[in-house]
């Protein structure tokens, strides 16, 4: 029972994970590139509060994916040692580990503290 709770943990972080870097990758690119999609969205009604809820998705992001990322990573080893799954999801777990590293290196590369101000 409880090795099972173990891996539903580890399955649920490994895609809160994946779904936030690629959310927040995706918003840092449009930023990066200056899309003009924040003042499109800002026509729309209640555009304004979309904007800012991805605003604060980056913002806080910044902080949150990291943290996501080492407990994720925690979780994937504690599982593979205990437990020795053989995980089907090899590549989940490879683009797991690889999309929020890609994500931290394209956001230092870039300076993303000048881009986001």
């Amino acid at each position: 029972m409880k090795t099972a709770l173990i891996v539903k943990l580890k399955n649920i972080f490994m895609y809160i994970t994946l779904i936030w870097a690629s959310v927040m990758l995706a918003v840092y690119l449009v930023v990066l590139f200056e899309i003009p999609l924040f003042a499109w969205i800002s026509y729309l009604p209640l555009g304004e509060k979309f904007c800012n809820l991805l605003s604060f998705l980056i913002l806080f992001g910044i902080w949150i994916v990291p943290a996501l990322y080492i407990i994720t990573i925690f979780f994937m080893i504690l599982v593979r040692k205990k437990i020795k799954e053989d995980s089907q999801n090899k590549r989940l777990s490879l683009f797991v580990i690889i999309l929020p590293l890609c994500l931290a290196s394209l956001m230092l590369l870039t300076n993303f503290v000048e881009i986001l101000a």
